[in-house]
């Protein structure tokens, strides 16, 4: 008695085209009586239905063992599920920090007390954007003006009713909450807000806060053992901002208006108000490709600031910062020994806003050794001016050539693309300029040599002369 082997396809062929081919060399091994492989055959055709299902069965089963790991996961939710395993959270939608300085038109009488929570907004948008003040300003007698830290965002609250269960897990209404602004109440009572419950006892006070594949944001509350429960029946009244983002950085000068008068014993004042520094640090949610960079090596630092890839690591994952560099002696002489220098660049460029270099000093000093004294500055933008003479095929259009040459510098360029002290080579110019379509070749008159940028620099495209001659 004799046994036929069972056909077996290479795991490895997963694709439409490959699994037909091996099923097609494999009839012959199971039978002598199927001679007609035309594509009008009955069985040919059910063999192409069967491949089409096991390749689209491939895909789903690769991409599900893909959703398990964290370089290659696609879906937002599974990305934050990775994460949270290696307690790193993906921050939500960062607000923009700036300065408003408050202008009396006239001296007065006693002190002037412009609240925190006043609200100003720019005026010359399409939709007004609006900031709110993060403290109580002061104007003291005989002053007239004033400045206050302050932040974008629209203020709204929601009003939840307590279970009393563990567990309990609320969603905010409105989308796009700002990162670090929801304050919950209950009872009258401030709760805190943590990012893990794992060091919260029973009575410990404790919320947090979650966001969602969809970018909804959630409260959440402990079990009663790691974190407090709210009671039963009691009111929870959680107040946060929702944030445009990066709409909300603004260039100097831009926030002018005061909806609601300022008022002093009932009768209101004429006040003015401006940005006097652009407002910086609004960011959309946090991206994939931040996360999967960033998590490994927040993780590597243990959350502790010790070696500088640890400060860099907890600077880049705090929200409202898009690029760091650390320098201690070894790269500044002046600098004494236990000193640490933070510069950061906010997101979308510019210059850190006074609230968010604040808000991260008060970061890494929960987090950095005790003898450390560490201290945030801002970047320095060197523009690099570039002038270069571009050589065209016959019968190129030469404005179409120039907007292509000032795209390609521009993209060079580009704040995202760019790390601090990175040097800007000349062949790397002629190259890009030699590559735009319809180029012959390049001469580069600036930078005549390579840019060599101190480490605090970023470089920016400076002014830009391209001069167009055809080839004959």
């Amino acid at each position: 008695m004799t046994t036929t082997a069972r056909a077996r396809l290479p795991y490895i062929n997963k694709e439409y085209t490959a699994i037909r081919r091996e099923l097609i060399a494999r009839i012959p091994q199971l039978t002598d009586r199927w001679t007609d492989f035309n594509d009008s055959d009955l069985g040919i055709v059910l063999l192409d239905l069967f491949a089409g299902v096991a390749d689209m069965l491939a895909y789903y089963l690769d991409a599900q063992a893909a959703e398990c790991y964290l370089p290659t996961a696609r879906q937002r939710q599974h990305l934050i599920d990775l994460c949270a395993l290696i307690n790193y959270r993906l921050h939500s939608a960062v607000a923009a920090t700036t300065r408003l300085r408050f202008t009396l038109a006239l001296p007065v009488t006693g002190d002037v007390v412009i609240p925190a929570g006043t609200v100003c907004q720019a005026t010359d948008e399409a939709d007004p954007i609006p900031f709110e003040t993060v403290v109580d300003l002061r104007i003291t007698t005989g002053e007239t003006t004033g400045e206050v830290d302050a932040r974008q965002g629209q203020r709204y609250t929601d009003q939840f009713t307590g279970t009393g269960q563990p567990f309990q897990r609320y969603r905010l209404t409105n989308p796009d909450v700002a990162q670090g602004t929801v304050l919950v109440t209950i009872n009258g009572t401030s709760w805190q807000a943590v990012d893990h419950f794992a060091e919260s006892g029973p009575l410990d006070t404790h919320y947090r806060i979650d966001s969602d594949g969809l970018e909804q944001s959630w409260l959440a509350f402990g079990d009663g053992k790691a974190g407090a429960l709210p009671p039963f029946g009691q009111s929870i009244s959680v107040t946060y901002l929702t944030t445009v983002g990066p709409a909300g950085n603004l260039a100097p000068h831009r926030i002018t208006e005061l909806p609601t008068p300022i008022l002093v014993g009932g009768v209101p004042l004429t006040v003015t108000v401006e940005n006097p520094i652009a407002a910086t640090g609004g960011a959309d949610p946090e991206s994939h490709e931040h996360a999967r960079r960033v998590a490994p090596a927040t993780v590597r630092s243990t959350w502790k600031a010790v070696t500088k890839a640890d400060y860099q690591a907890l600077c880049e994952s705090f929200p409202g910062v898009a690029k760091a560099q650390v320098l201690d002696l070894n790269n500044e002489a002046s600098l004494r020994i236990y000193t640490v220098r933070v510069v950061i660049a906010p997101e979308g460029g510019g210059t850190p806003s006074p609230l968010l270099k604040t808000d991260l000093h008060t970061f890494l000093d929960a987090r950095l050794m005790v003898t450390i004294d560490v201290g945030i500055e801002e970047p320095s933008y060197r523009p690099i001016p570039v002038t270069a003479t571009l050589f065209l095929y016959p019968d190129e259009v030469t404005e179409m050539i120039q907007q292509r040459a000032l795209a390609a510098l521009t993209e060079r360029f580009a704040f995202e693309t760019q790390a601090f002290g990175q040097a800007v080579y000349t062949s790397d110019l002629i190259a890009l300029l030699d590559g735009v379509p319809g180029v012959s070749h390049v001469a580069l008159q600036t930078p005549a040599s390579d840019v060599t940028l101190a480490p605090r620099e970023l470089a920016t495209l400076g002014t830009v002369t391209l001069t167009l001659e055809v080839v004959h």
